[in-house]
């Protein structure tokens, strides 16, 4: 049957069959780059009957950000039911907690450079809308109005941990306590507890409490039997136990290493899965009894963590992995760890569709209908049903449906080593449909610095391919510091913002004008938030590579980022701050606005008057010291707006002064009409 499938198969709608790059077909509207994604979040009911996500309404009213949490009927796709939440909100990590019943928590939406943040509601419906309950509210926690069972529950910040093995509609909720008095730290402040919650009565049942904050849990038979989080020093801490009646133990840090997340307990009940780093190298997948003995190292590589992982159905045993940086023949690597019916339909399907990524993104209990995405460096992303029965593959959702893969620049990862012999990776994205030669070029620098990394995916941020349609060639640079490596790479970024990391950039735009790829004589670097901090140092450390600079919603100024900022607020953030940074002469040290006597190029700034995170401070004293020595700058600022615009027209107001003012200090774009080109991975110095 399976060896049939390439045959039966149908090629989505939109999913290219090849690499080869269409001829160009002009500048697609500027609008199409500023949208919200349609649909995200998307996830199968345990009988596969339903699909729930989060969809994305009214963008171009110029209001804030509108999202519903959606239900679908499947297979016919009729809609079951829509939750509208108010502006700004939508719903987190949805979790089938039964066939008919959901749970997820309520996120705020501040910015587009930013993750949503939980309020610290957690809502429950079912799939058609009815029996709606509020769990838990920080809120209106203890308030007139608030539910007894509710108030049973202690006061503090929740998170949901997942569903019960029955899938009979309970749900575990852990909660940190907050403390009882303003301005303490009393003991329930170094706790975590863990609540059943049947989600149709409300009704809660504490099932663990561990004297550790900031805890997580991994429940197994429907006890907790890990609990792990990280001390002040950011090193991990775990306990584990055979079932809910036994004490904690401690697991010794010789067996947790400096990386530790268990996430799933093996089918003999007395092993776990987990990711794992013994001295901070790459994560690994490994599988470990409950005092982390017996290790198996299950996928490892040199370069890059664990990204992914693919599980069986009802058991949860991983069979596939991918992991972060490492591609080939122009995509992301699977390494497949059993042969099994599963493993060979994901193979069958990422050889099908040869240039998209098909990863299983959801399965039934009983294994016979899988949900599939596929995602590529030109396509947002599409879902599709596979019976796997029949093996028979149901197109369902386009993710972006206005974008079409063959009008986006093809996108490729590289490696290359910097001036110290470190080795780096990155991509680029080119115009489509011309040779990939001597090309104007932004230099996009992704934020951080330390943890995030950019991806060979269609960028979320939209801001590579909106550029690459525009006739510039983009490149993106994994600097040290960025995620994916380890934590030992992680921490070659610490106390090198304006040294080291900007070196590593330079070293990339300096291989691919080696390479050929780029005008060294056209040439403007772009970033958004710790980019835009790197915007404004690289022509000083750089100064006859760029020819202009854009700073969106970007740091001038480190001392601002450690008195204003919200994270300068939390214990957590003033300890990253001097690990990072260390002390304000050293921040001041790093900090552009204090440099600007080494800044001669033109420069766009982009930012966010509510912006708790890269406060306005940063652009308004960046803007009055350009003024003041008569230095090029262009202005764009929205009082309302938070980190990163999220305002469909002030997000499209954005691209289009972007492209002005390209256009002005490179030129115009390369968009000259040549015959299909064949996308050319470049190689590896």
């Amino acid at each position: 049957m399976l060896a049939g499938l390439l045959a039966i198969v149908p090629v989505l709608p939109a999913m290219a069959a090849t690499v080869t790059t269409p001829a160009a077909t002009g500048f697609l509207p500027a609008s199409y780059f500023a949208k919200y994604p349609e649909i995200r979040s998307v996830t199968l009911s345990p009988d596969g009957k339903h699909l729930a996500g989060v969809l994305t309404i009214g963008q171009s009213k110029g209001t804030e950000a509108q999202f519903q949490l959606v239900v679908f009927d499947l297979p016919s796709l009729k809609v079951a039911s829509r939750l509208k939440f108010r502006n700004n909100l939508l719903p987190l990590g949805i979790t089938w907690v039964s066939n008919t019943r959901l749970v997820m928590s309520e996120g705020v939406y501040t910015g587009s450079l930013d993750f949503p943040q939980s309020d610290g509601n957690i809502l429950a419906l079912n799939y058609d809308g009815t029996n709606q309950r509020t769990l838990y509210s920080v809120r209106n926690w203890g308030n007139p109005g608030s539910s007894f069972n509710m108030t049973s529950m202690v006061h503090g910040s929740p998170s949901v941990v997942g569903p019960t093995d029955e899938m009979n509609g309970h749900v575990f909720i852990s909660i940190m306590p907050y403390p009882q008095y303003e301005g303490t730290r009393n003991s329930a402040f170094h706790q975590t507890l863990l609540y059943d919650v049947n989600t149709k009565n409300d009704y809660p049942k504490q099932v663990a409490k561990i004297d550790h904050g900031r805890m997580g849990f991994l429940v197994y038979h429907d006890a907790a039997v890990f609990a792990y989080g990280t001390n002040g020093k950011n090193m991990p801490v775990v306990f584990s136990r055979s079932n809910g009646q036994e004490a904690w133990r401690q697991m010794a840090s010789s067996q947790v290493g400096v990386v530790f997340g268990p996430f799933r307990v093996a089918p003999d009940g007395k092993h776990v899965f987990a990711y794992y780093s013994a001295k901070g190298g790459p994560e690994e997948l490994v599988e470990t009894d409950f005092n982390g003995q017996h290790r198996q190292v299950l996928a490892s590589n040199p370069f890059g963590s664990v990204n992914s992982f693919w599980s069986t159905p009802n058991d949860h045993v991983p069979f596939a992995v991918t992991f972060a940086g490492v591609y080939a023949h122009g995509k992301p690597v699977v390494t497949y760890l059993r042969d099994n019916r599963y493993s060979q339909i994901m193979k069958t399907l990422n050889q099908q569709f040869g240039d998209h990524f098909v990863s299983l993104s959801g399965i039934s209990k009983n294994g016979d209908t899988i949900l599939i995405h596929a995602v590529s460096a030109t396509d947002p992303g599409e879902y599709a049903l596979l019976n796997a029965k029949t093996m028979q593959l149901k197109p369902l959702l386009q993710v972006e449906p206005w974008i079409k893969p063959a009008q986006m620049g093809p996108r490729v990862a590289f490696r290359f080593h910097n001036r110290d012999g470190l080795l780096l990776d990155g991509y680029l994205t080119f115009p489509v449909g011309v040779p990939h030669k001597d090309l104007p070029t932004v230099v996009l620098v992704h934020g951080g610095p330390i943890g995030p990394r950019d991806q060979w995916y269609y960028g979320s941020l939209q801001l590579a391919p909106f550029l690459a349609n525009r006739g510039y060639a983009v490149i993106n640079v994994n600097y040290r510091g960025s995620g994916g490596r380890g934590l030992n790479f992680q921490k070659l970024g610490w106390r090198q913002f304006g040294t080291g990391i900007q070196n590593d950039i330079v070293d990339g735009v300096r291989w691919a004008i080696r390479k050929g790829y780029v005008n060294p004589k056209r040439i403007c670097v772009f970033g958004a938030s710790f980019g835009g901090y790197s915007s404004l140092m690289q022509p000083i450390v750089a100064p006859k590579l760029y020819k202009c600079a854009i700073d969106y919603s970007g740091v001038s100024d480190w001392t601002i980022e450690m008195n204003r900022s919200v994270y300068a607020r939390s214990a957590a953030g003033n300890v990253s701050y001097q690990q990072f940074i260390g002390t304000d002469a050293d921040a001041k040290a790093i900090s552009p606005l204090y440099m600007l006597k080494r800044f001669n190029v033109p420069v766009l700034i982009a930012q966010g008057g509510a912006d708790n995170i890269v406060p306005p401070q940063n652009a308004e004293r960046l803007r009055d010291a350009l003024q003041a020595a008569h230095k090029p700058y262009e202005w764009l600022f929205y009082p309302g707006e938070y980190h990163g615009f999220q305002i469909e027209p002030h997000r499209l107001v954005l691209l289009h002064k972007m492209s002005a003012f390209l256009r002005k200090y490179l030129g115009p774009g390369v968009t000259k009409t040549t015959p299909s080109v064949k996308t050319a991975v470049p190689a590896s110095s």
